[in-house]
């Protein structure tokens, strides 16, 4: 199974792949991925090991190797770059499936194309079921349970006795101002610190910062302007550490990136702020909470960054974001059970 590198997309083919072992329960079943993906998906049962995966020359090379070794009859390309399929291809396996696109055709013995829509055009799904149509020739079929991930218990566990210190522990907030894919993305840091500044004095307990560890001016930038905050990874950023903390919040702020569908994996409500994101691609009937989006004219267009005002994010205000979180928080039971509110922000010139 070559899994797909973003972290959003590795959490939506989950499903995917638990549905796979459950089709063939006495395979091997191994996973070929980066290996911050790796570390995401480990401790999910129906994966018996993984081989990671580095952008160097080397890395790749020791993948083919052995992946080789292992003489695959089987391997579903989820990711639709050109190497991926190259890397199945000289590893000898010997059934390859894998979307037909960016000049692979070549490497794959099992081609599976793209939907279309009425136009002729290739049709928006959500990743999920792109990864399960993957398998339908083969009989593998979707068991509706969703994405899900695991946590160490350990790191679990220590997590929990830091958050038994805090006098304060109701609503654990998480707010997540990055995004790995561009700026484009990202809501103003200005504006997730004042939300932050508004949950401490009106809940009398600090939100929970989650950055990277290369997001050092997030950081900064939100501590000028919220000084009141926790930082989970000041001793230990790890990847296991992450999934300990977005998995016992009880709701997460956030840009459409990673960590919400981490979030939405472990079955906690979001509040993701929408702007330049085609949502078919992501939003699927599992998620939780709220989205507010701006419907303005050129989204969306899928860019890491802005070529003109980046209205889209621009539009949507703190007081928006505050007035949606309070009604997620207030009606939380609720939330939990149903599906995500759509919220259209129009955009007036």
């Amino acid at each position: 199974m070559y899994a797909p590198n973003w972290f959003g997309d590795a959490v939506m083919s989950t499903p995917f792949i638990r549905c796979v072992k459950e089709k063939f329960p006495n395979s091997n079943l191994t996973v070929l991925a980066k290996g911050s993906v790796c570390e995401l998906l480990s401790g999910l049962k129906y994966i018996d090991s993984y081989i990671p995966l580095q952008s160097s020359l080397l890395s790749q090379i020791s993948a083919v190797l052995k992946v080789k070794k292992e003489k695959f009859d089987l391997a579903f390309i989820l990711p639709h770059s050109l190497r991926s399929a190259l890397i199945t291809f000289l590893g000898g396996v010997r059934h390859r499936v894998g979307y037909s696109c960016n000049g692979r055709g070549l490497f794959l013995n099992h081609k599976v194309y793209f939907p279309k829509d009425a136009k002729g055009n290739r049709k928006v799904v959500y990743m999920t079921e792109e990864y399960l149509a993957l398998g339908k020739d083969l009989g593998v079929e979707d068991d509706k349970l969703g994405p899900e991930l695991s946590v160490v218990y350990d790191v679990e566990k220590e997590w929990l006795e830091e958050l038994s210190r805090e006098e304060h522990s109701f609503p654990r907030v998480g707010i997540a101002p990055g995004s790995a894919f561009g700026p484009s993305k990202r809501w103003k840091i200005e504006k997730f610190a004042e939300v932050g500044k508004w949950i401490y004095a009106q809940y009398e307990t600090p939100p929970v910062l989650l950055t990277a560890p290369d997001e050092i001016e997030l950081k900064r930038h939100f501590a000028t302007i919220c000084g009141n905050f926790v930082d989970p990874f000041a001793k230990d950023s790890s990847i296991e550490r992450l999934k300990a903390v977005i998995k016992n919040l009880d709701i997460l702020i956030c840009n459409d990136s990673g960590t919400r569908h981490i979030a939405v994996a472990f079955g906690v409500p979001t509040l993701t702020i929408v702007g330049p994101t085609a949502l078919d691609y992501s939003l699927g009937p599992y998620e939780r909470g709220a989205i507010l989006r701006a419907r303005v004219d050129c989204a969306p267009c899928q860019l890491p960054k802005c070529p003109i005002d980046h209205r889209c994010m621009e539009v949507i205000s703190t007081g928006m974001v505050i007035e949606k979180l309070k009604g997620l928080i207030e009606n939380r039971e609720k939330v939990k059970v149903k599906g995500v509110e759509i919220c259209d922000i129009i955009y007036n010139q």
